[in-house]
């Protein structure tokens, strides 16, 4: 196992993650950080996966085009040897439609010397790919189990 990493460096993490500076952002991450963001890509293009540090700084200058980010609500935070883990809310509008776009979200992360080397993002996708669409997504009369209704947007 790393060293631990600090309750002050997880914090000063999350700050820069709010912020959502690409520079205050990439002070915070190892070079060879690895960042995914599981989710149906095709629907949400905030998900997919970066590696490296640069990598994840171009995401963060890209994210305006998509979404415009609101907050980020921690309603809890964990800090345990080299990990951290998170479970909240994140709100964002969506540039294409206007939609607020607010769904749960739980993160993990992995630090070494005080730096993000991995970050692993679980949202709840169902709701948020609904809030993206602007419509109920029905799983249960479509025989391709709902894909229709994402695809068709």
């Amino acid at each position: 196992m790393s060293e631990a990493v600090s309750r002050m460096a997880v914090e000063a993490f999350y700050q820069a993650y709010m912020s959502r500076d690409p520079e205050r952002i990439g002070a915070c991450l190892d070079e060879n950080v690895e960042w995914y963001v599981g989710g149906p890509v095709d629907v949400m293009a905030v998900c997919g996966s970066w590696r490296g540090k640069a990598a994840v700084m171009d995401r963060f200058r890209q994210m305006p085009k998509i979404v415009q980010f609101r907050k980020l609500e921690i309603e809890s935070l964990l800090v345990d040897g080299d990990s951290s883990a998170m479970f909240g809310r994140i709100s964002s509008i969506h540039r294409a439609s206007g939609r607020l776009i607010c769904h749960r979200v739980a993160q993990n992360a992995r630090y070494r010397d005080g730096k993000v080397v991995s970050f692993r993002v679980i949202n709840d996708t169902f709701d948020a790919a609904e809030q993206y669409v602007g419509h109920r997504i029905d799983l249960t009369s479509d025989p391709d189990g709902g894909m229709g209704d994402l695809i068709a947007v």
